[in-house]
């Protein structure tokens, strides 16, 4: 770099356009020529347009790019030339406003990435290879158009030798199965988070391999069966989340998980009766949570649940549940409750459709448990679980 007409070497370089400052116009290519570059940061420019430029095989310093809170018009395809860089690690994409997409090839993809984070920023087209094979720990592709097969059943692929947190919550149009190679990536998988989509199937036997998974999340998909007697092998487990699909039947393998503080069912079609033993082996200062409601559930509330230290919320309403089954012991520990008017005559409040508009709120109450679990904060998201009002009061 030339200063006042005198070569200095500057070392690595941080281009940082993080303040509101109007830029306008598209990205110069010269800056894919930045041999020194370390860093990358554009944030907030809501008038810049057209796409990142190519990076020439040259810059062996850039480690990470960040794109937050950008205008319509800037977007397009990653480039490709970014992705083969020899040091490059980190690649933030999030809460943009236009439109960007995947490259379909990588032919040298760096094997130092491991943050993809591509949430909320109009991506679409499909899911390519190359990311499955790649050494990523964090890929949160999340609320975005992406569409097609959700997971490949491919014996041939290296899935994911490194992932820790994998989310395509949201997308709407990624559809399958759930393979079983997905029990491959119990080494390391600690959040499985593929909510809202159109996956189908059922939970395949080798989901029990995953016994570093601490949380699990597949609301509202298609997905019908029932529970595998494998899931008590996640013994890691903490947060399952499975409402608004079609499970069947009993859940009485939830007895021998003994780590789970959240189980949120509500709407499938399980039956028979509650397991007393849910949060038996949990320590007595985690907040519980668990949600049944709007399935096919029947006969008596356990009275252990009575004993429950700090069940936060428990919601079972429009089930067939025997009338009067819940004690005054329940009321009184149970923090928030939401029953069936008949099962439960000590609620304060209780769901009877057939009465009011706000009793017809309380039924169809269910947790959002996108932000329940702290997902809208990505890899971050035990800091963001806090509990707060996480209720859903959207009829059904």
């Amino acid at each position: 770099i030339l200063l006042n007409d005198e070569e200095i070497m500057v070392g690595r370089l941080i281009v940082n356009f993080r303040i509101k400052n109007n830029l306008t116009g598209t990205l110069p290519p010269e800056l894919g020529h930045l041999v020194d570059i370390g860093n990358l940061l554009i944030e907030q420019q809501k008038h810049l347009t057209g796409s990142l430029p190519p990076m020439m095989p040259s810059i062996t310093l850039l480690e990470s790019v960040g794109i937050l809170f950008n205008g319509p018009d800037f977007g397009g395809e990653i480039p490709k030339s970014l992705l083969e860089l020899p040091s490059f690690t980190y690649l933030t994409i999030k809460q943009n406003a236009g439109s960007w997409s995947l490259p379909d090839n990588v032919d040298r993809i760096s094997p130092n990435i491991t943050n993809l984070d591509l949430s909320t920023s109009g991506f679409r087209g499909t899911i390519p290879r190359w990311i499955y094979e790649s050494n990523v720990v964090v890929l949160d592709l999340a609320f975005n158009y992406l569409h097609g097969p959700i997971l490949p059943d491919d014996e041939t692929f290296h899935w994911f030798p490194r992932i820790e947190f994998l989310s395509f919550h949201g997308n709407r149009h990624l559809y399958g199965t759930l393979p079983d190679a997905l029990g491959r990536l119990g080494g390391t998988l600690k959040v499985l988070a593929l909510g809202d989509n159109q996956i189908g199937g059922s939970l395949p036997e080798s989901i029990g391999n995953l016994s570093n998974l601490e949380l699990l999340s597949l609301n509202d998909n298609a997905m019908t069966g029932s529970l595998p007697a494998t899931l008590a092998n996640m013994t890691s487990l903490s947060h399952l989340v499975l409402s608004s699909n079609s499970f069947r039947g009993s859940v009485n393998v939830l007895e021998s998980m003994k780590n789970l503080t959240s189980v949120l069912i509500h709407s499938n079609e399980f039956s028979g009766t509650l397991p007393g033993g849910i949060f038996g082996g949990v320590s007595s200062d985690s907040s519980l949570y668990l949600d049944v409601g709007n399935n096919r559930f029947s006969g008596d509330i356990p009275t252990s649940y009575g004993n429950v230290p700090n069940l936060t919320f428990f919601g079972a309403a429009r089930n067939n549940f025997n009338d009067n089954t819940v004690n005054n012991i329940t009321c009184d520990n149970v923090e928030f409750t939401i029953m069936d008017c008949s099962a439960c005559s000590c609620c304060s409040i209780c769901c009877d459709s057939s009465e009011s508009a706000f009793s017809s709120d309380v039924c169809d109450f269910h947790m959002d448990t996108f932000s329940f679990m702290g997902l809208d904060c990505g890899q971050w998201w035990k800091h963001c679980n806090t509990p707060q009002n996480y209720y859903d009061v959207d009829p059904l």
